[in-house]
């Protein structure tokens, strides 16, 4: 199978020949490396043009007119890619030698697949804690939790995802067949909104090996102010806070499951999700103000009413 890498750089001069460096020293070489620059202002274009002229039969440096954001220029990118298999890339994170040959390997033995996922390290100078930390860890994922596919989807849809873009590989075919994006929100960037596409149909693969390293910096577009002061210690309390936030989403998943044309029972079940938790929180206060607070969140804050 060939392979292509979309890649989008902006002001990236300080990372992205270590990046590029990563991918040229794969075990299973890629058949392109397509390259869509977003005007960068720095020495991005003369580090990309050295390594295009190192490297012609490979890399592809397309430099944007007009400077199109993040999610459009990834969209740009991966339009333009002609491989099977289409690796989404950052320009400050590394690949390890054996990533290709993995998710290569998935995609030929399950024809049924159509993205496939794994593990990555964080990494990066301005991390305060001293230990080895990995994004599931983070964010609290076990892959073995989520054989169902249906869960897989609940899981992304009702908390968010756990996939950065740099994590995940798709089918061609599959790709070119969602593009032009919907782009729902801001939040349904373009990997989320293909990951969700993907589970939806009960194609996507969570591969539980480490296959990368993710760079924590302060000018990246994800990723720095979350986990730049994270501590493995730290868990996500169920807050009176946490509930509301749970119980407004509810019109989020509706509309991801409106335009992305998911399927209609998540819409259900997201309630039944949020009573469940509801429930969870309540059950951790004293009677009294257990009492209090059913009678503040129905009656005061109206709480119901944002699962209408």
């Amino acid at each position: 199978m060939t392979s292509s890498v979309a890649l989008c750089t902006y002001n990236g001069e300080a990372y992205i020949a270590e990046q590029l460096d990563s991918i040229l020293s794969q075990t299973l070489p890629v058949s392109e490396i397509m390259i869509c620059d977003d005007c960068s202002t720095d020495s991005t274009l003369k580090i990309l043009s050295h390594y295009a002229e190192r490297h012609p039969e490979i890399i592809r440096v397309n430099q944007n007119h007009e400077n199109l954001g993040y999610v459009r220029n990834f969209e740009k990118a991966m339009s333009l890619c002609s491989g099977d298999i289409v690796f989404l890339c950052d320009q400050d994170d590394r690949w390890y030698s054996n990533k290709t040959e993995v998710i290569t390997g998935v995609f030929e033995k399950h024809k049924d697949i159509d993205a496939v996922c794994h593990n990555i390290k964080l990494f990066g100078e301005t991390m305060n804690s001293q230990e080895s930390l990995n994004y599931w860890d983070i964010e609290s994922f076990n892959p073995e939790h989520f054989k169902n596919s249906k869960e897989i989807i609940k899981r992304l849809l009702y908390q968010g995802n756990v996939f950065p873009g740099m994590s995940m590989a798709v089918r061609n075919v599959f790709l070119k067949k969602h593009l032009p994006l919907k782009r729902v929100n801001e939040t349904i960037i373009h990997d989320y909104e293909l990951l969700l596409l993907a589970a939806d149909k009960n194609s996507l693969w969570i591969e539980d090996s480490v296959l990368g390293e993710y760079r924590i910096h302060p000018k990246q577009n994800i990723g720095f102010n979350t986990f730049s002061k994270f501590t493995a210690e730290e868990k996500k309390p169920l807050t009176r806070e946490s509930i509301f936030v749970l119980f407004k989403r509810y019109s989020f998943v509706k509309k991801a499951v409106s335009e992305l044309h998911l399927n209609t029972n998540l819409n259900k079940e997201y309630i039944n999700y949020c009573h469940r938790k509801y429930r969870e929180y309540l059950k951790h206060l004293s009677f009294p103000d257990r009492f209090i607070t059913q009678i503040k969140m129905k009656y005061y804050f109206h709480i119901f009413d944002f699962l209408k």
